[in-house]
């Protein structure tokens, strides 16, 4: 749970300044785009530093954010 948190942080940072619809659709943006970051080093390397657990957790969070307002 905690490198979800971590994942938050980051993707909340790079979106700042805008309104909160268009926020959660930067994060979700740049999470898929940490999503292929990690399959091709899961393709290349063997081994990553993030999960797709870790992904899958933060997208879950994402979907729910969307749907609650």
């Amino acid at each position: 749970m905690n490198k979800v948190r971590k994942i938050i942080k980051v993707l909340a940072r790079k979106a700042q300044g805008l309104n909160r619809k268009a926020k959660l659709e930067e994060m979700k943006r740049s999470l898929m785009a940490l999503n292929l970051v990690v399959c091709r080093q899961r393709r290349d390397n063997g081994w990553s530093s993030i999960s797709f657990e870790d992904i899958d957790a933060v997208d879950l969070i994402f979907k729910r954010a969307s749907v609650r307002r």
